[in-house]
């Protein structure tokens, strides 16, 4: 997989997707193995926005059992075995941990018919599967064990625990990759650091877009007989130029349009199971989720993810993010007295942008969407042949992408091929990366040459797991530094600017919360 800008200028292609996230990558896979010509292009790296930044748990819909809605629910418990199905190396069984109080909702009774329900309802879920990545049944568990597998719960009242699995991403960023590498060797051509500025639009029809090479500065377009804009908080900005003639506009999105997630990792590891618990804060603190929301520790290896917290915001305004970090890190503390986490103990801060309901589906306006948004834009506004696409789940992604798919056949006229990603294991996905703390040659040539890393923190953070590595050292930064170098024909100033580049990405979170403390 080679950034070839020779061939996006040159060559017409049936598709062109715009946005190389989960949704994007997925979208590229889906239409190469249905026959079609794919370009796919993304202002920064692959997967470096949203996709990369979550708790990386592959939730199997049991929260839906509560509101009844069944159907939402089926639908996670396949997507997240089509998950452990293709990419075994990637994503494995994720045991989880909830306590249990009193007789009511909250109690042993109620969790033990949620457990047998969702038994009955996933008895499917392992179809296809090894038995090193099946899901097991969910349990109770005693008061002591309860403890035992997590010791901060709030002891007044606790009976125990209900404890159920889930899937977990072993790394997002590079599941995203091995979407995109699937695609490339099936004949599409992605590209990273590619920025859209206008789609081409003349007679009511989109034919590609017109983009900037934000590595170079050269500006040329890419040709498309349908386009796809599947740009995540990006997506509405980039549809709108297929309307107007005038570039993309560099402002945000209205404020109503999209919350900031946000989710902290610390440190250390708290414990061997993923943990959920009930928030204590009401609505006046949590103004998305309304209060009384569920956050979740999720164990990284040496380190764990605390998520999340939310917050209307412009889409690229992470003014609220410091304060967004300690308020996650207090949420924490409330819920589970004795844990006394402290702005020391962050070491990374994940955020990303979700969309809002905003008036397009039913209840609060400022709530989390809970339906991802396909949009043939020809019955919309009249312009043929585009496509968006903006998802609200990482878990459900490939089969949103499906339907998105199945569009642009509609859009072109062609009879729908069927789609084959829920069952066809991705090329370089079945073995999980290993957290080092030094990179091989052979490991930075690789990214190099194949997976189209361009720069040094697309090595570290999104090709590798170094960055992941509970201390990075900045030696181990700049002798990767130095293959890459030479790989790439780096000077030495270019060289250092890599590096520090880097190291602030690494540093970036302990020093805000450091600076305004």
């Amino acid at each position: 997989m080679r950034r070839d800008i020779p061939r996006l200028a040159e060559t017409p292609f049936d598709l062109l997707v715009v946005g190389s996230g989960i949704f994007g990558a997925c979208a590229a896979w889906d239409a190469s193995l249905r026959g079609l010509s794919v370009a796919v292009v993304d202002q920064d790296d692959f997967g470096a926005a949203t996709s990369a930044n979550s708790l990386r748990i592959v939730h199997g819909g049991l929260r839906y059992l509560a509101r009844g809605d069944v159907g939402r629910m089926r639908e996670s418990i396949r997507e997240r075995s089509a998950l452990l199905r293709i990419a075994p190396g990637l994503v494995q069984p994720l045991k989880v941990l909830t306590p249990t109080y009193g007789y009511g909702p909250q109690g042993r009774a109620a969790y033990a018919a949620a457990l047998a329900l969702n038994e009955l309802i996933s008895f499917q879920r392992n179809r296809g599967l090894d038995t090193s990545s099946g899901i097991p049944a969910g349990h109770l568990v005693p008061r002591d064990e309860c403890l035992a597998l997590f010791p901060w719960f709030p002891t007044e009242g606790l009976t125990g625990g209900a404890v159920w699995y889930d899937g977990q991403l072993s790394h997002p960023e590079r599941l995203t990759l091995s979407f995109l590498q699937s695609a490339a060797r099936r004949g599409a051509q992605p590209a990273n650091y590619l920025r859209v500025d206008r789609l081409l639009i003349s007679s009511g029809a989109v034919h590609g877009a017109r983009v900037t090479d934000r590595l170079t500065g050269s500006e040329f377009e890419i040709r498309a007989r349908a386009v796809l804009v599947a740009a995540g908080p990006w997506t509405e900005r980039i549809v709108t130029t297929g309307v107007s003639t005038s570039p993309a506009p560099e402002t945000a999105l209205p404020l109503s349009t999209h919350a900031l997630a946000m989710n902290v990792v610390i440190g250390r590891r708290l414990a061997e199971v993923a943990v959920g618990v009930r928030a204590r804060s009401g609505r006046r603190e949590d103004p998305v989720c309304g209060g009384r929301r569920f956050l979740f520790s999720a164990p990284q290896r040496g380190r764990t993810a605390l998520g999340t917290w939310y917050a209307p915001s412009s889409v690229g305004d992470e003014s609220t993010g410091v304060s967004g970090a300690r308020a996650l890190v207090q949420e924490f503390n409330d819920a589970c007295p004795g844990l006394d986490l402290t702005d020391r103990d962050v070491v990374d801060c994940q955020r990303g942008w979700l969309p809002l309901k905003d008036g397009r589906e039913p209840g609060r306006p400022d709530a989390l969407a809970e339906r991802a948004r396909i949009t043939d834009h020809g019955a919309v506004n009249g312009v043929r042949y585009l496509i968006s696409v903006e998802g609200v789940k990482f878990t459900t992604a490939r089969l949103v992408v499906e339907q998105a798919i199945d569009r642009v056949f509609v859009s072109l006229g062609r009879a729908i091929p069927p789609c084959r990603t829920a069952d066809l294991q991705l090329d370089e996905a079945t073995v999980p990366p290993q957290v080092t703390h030094t990179l091989s040659e052979e490991e930075i040539l690789r990214a190099v040459r194949q997976e189209m890393a361009v720069k040094l923190s697309d090595l570290v953070f999104r090709r590798s797991r170094l960055g992941a590595a509970t201390k990075l050292q900045r030696g181990a930064v700049e002798a990767a530094a130095r293959t890459f170098a030479g790989e790439s024909g780096w000077d030495e100033r270019r060289v250092a600017e890599e590096v520090e580049a880097v190291m602030r990405e690494v540093g970036a979170p302990r020093i805000a919360l450091e600076t305004v403390a």
